[in-house]
């Protein structure tokens, strides 16, 4: 537990961590999408997808300048 919390508290681990995040809503999503009776699932994972995005998005930004 210890080393997950040292790797979450660098910055690039915790990018790391949305990345991944992210990259599994959308293999999700995309395994999801077909399937009859998934649509608020996948509508979930998709603004899940999208709040970590955004949030990888500002926090890049912020570390630039």
């Amino acid at each position: 537990m210890d080393t997950f919390i040292r790797f979450t508290n660098q910055t690039q681990g915790r990018d790391r961590l949305f990345r991944a995040t992210q990259y599994t809503c959308m293999l999700l999503r995309y395994l999801l999408e077909p399937k009859a009776g998934k649509e608020k699932v996948v509508l979930k994972l998709k603004k899940l997808e999208t709040s970590v995005s955004t949030g990888r998005k500002y926090k890049r930004d912020s570390y630039l300048g």
